[in-house]
């Protein structure tokens, strides 16, 4: 029974004129998934790429594998649904508010941007010491 499915696999994988491996572009359009959705599915573990690659090096697939997943309902079933899940906890996480600016806690964004500057500008220290010379004095003395 196992050499059926095997040969139904090398079947479509010869009428495809496929090669032996795959990059994210042709997986993706043999499995019906967007570009994008391949990375999801290799990072939930779904989907692993040929030998350990960087993590910015392209990825290469097994055909035969690729063909193989394709034809297995179950798992594009299961893959289906950590895509989905995916992308429902991107949007949740966009819709919540940003704590520090909205909860109280953090005050308003104009009190956490008086917070984040210095006490004061090197201009600021010249004009409030007694006797001393302001920037605008120091450039003319500086210029004659």
């Amino acid at each position: 029974m196992r050499c059926d499915p095997i040969q139904a696999v090398l079947a479509a994988w010869a009428a495809k004129d496929l090669p032996a491996r795959l990059d994210v572009t042709e997986t993706a359009k043999l499995l019906g998934f967007a570009e994008h959705d391949i990375q999801i599915l290799m990072g939930c573990g779904k989907l692993s790429p040929l030998g350990d690659p960087a993590p910015n090096a392209p990825k290469w697939f097994a055909a035969i594998e690729v063909i193989r997943l394709a034809a297995d309902h179950e798992w594009l079933n299961r893959a289906t649904k950590e895509v989905s899940k995916h992308w429902r906890q991107k949007r949740e996480r966009q819709r919540k508010p940003k704590a520090c600016l909205h909860s109280g806690k953090g005050g308003s964004a104009l009190e956490l941007r008086e917070k984040s500057s210095p006490k004061s500008s090197p201009n600021e220290r010249w004009k409030g010491d007694e006797g001393a010379m302001t920037s605008d004095e120091r450039t003319i003395e500086n210029s004659a």
